[in-house]
């Protein structure tokens, strides 16, 4: 992959607008290469952003201070296997980032392990029975109940649209499936989601499944049920379909 110049931005909610916080193709700058399909987080203690991964395969894992504005790369003894098209999490509590699955297409590899990195340290915290492994996939951190849920992705063979729960006390998975079968997002990968700490609930947006999607869902945590968000053209939304 050729890049001519890669940049880092910020978007200033306050100001509505882009920020270049430096031009990567600076001579002389420490910085990650070029890449797609990373994981990113943000340290809001810190003020840092880590990201870990990507297509060059090199499973490397840069933080980058927003305050001195300068990239450092972290190399331990002990890390995931390189990857792409992972997963993962922030846990703000413990100041840990969270990683599941992945795609190496060197080896041809689909990961369905947990790693966890923290305090300058990676650790495998799980790799047995869950969810299959995938890429492609979202992930958030649920802090109320110390829990990594994934959704969806592809497995080299087809797109998902289960929903899982790793819980950081128990370590083990456990699948959070609606009990009725309609009504709920059809598979998908390359998709976004965030979780909303208020109001407990999971935000899903778009992806792809044989054609590009632009559906927005949102999972309500205390009954786990599916709520399609849909804008009657006008300044609101309707809920359209719900399943529990």
């Amino acid at each position: 992959m050729s890049v001519a110049r890669l940049l880092l931005c910020c978007w200033g909610m306050a100001r509505g607008e882009w920020s270049r916080v430096t031009d990567l193709a600076d001579a002389g700058l420490v910085r990650p290469a070029a890449r797609s399909e990373h994981i990113g987080a943000w340290d809001e203690a810190r003020q840092v952003l880590l990201i870990h991964g990507g297509s060059n395969l090199e499973g490397d894992l840069w933080a980058f201070d927003a305050t001195s504005e300068a990239w450092t790369r972290t190399v331990t003894a002990v890390a995931p296997a390189a990857r792409a098209a992972h997963a993962a999490g922030w846990d703000p509590a413990k100041q840990a980032l969270w990683v599941h699955g992945g795609h190496n297409s060197q080896t041809k590899t689909w990961f369905r392990d947990v790693w966890r990195f923290q305090s300058g340290a990676w650790t495998l915290e799980f790799d047995g029975a869950g969810p299959c492994g995938r890429q492609a996939h979202v992930a958030v951190w649920v802090s109320s109940t110390s829990s990594l849920w994934v959704h969806g992705g592809w497995t080299g063979s087809r797109r998902l649209s289960d929903l899982w729960s790793y819980n950081d006390q128990a370590h083990g998975w456990q699948e959070l499936a609606p009990v009725a079968a309609s009504g709920v997002p059809p598979a998908r990968s390359h998709h976004v989601a965030v979780w909303d700490g208020t109001g407990q609930a999971l935000w899903m947006h778009g992806g792809y499944n044989d054609s590009l999607l632009g559906d927005l869902w949102t999972l309500d945590a205390s009954g786990l049920s599916w709520t399609e968000v849909v804008f009657d053209g006008g300044s609101g939304y309707t809920a359209a379909t719900t399943a529990s």
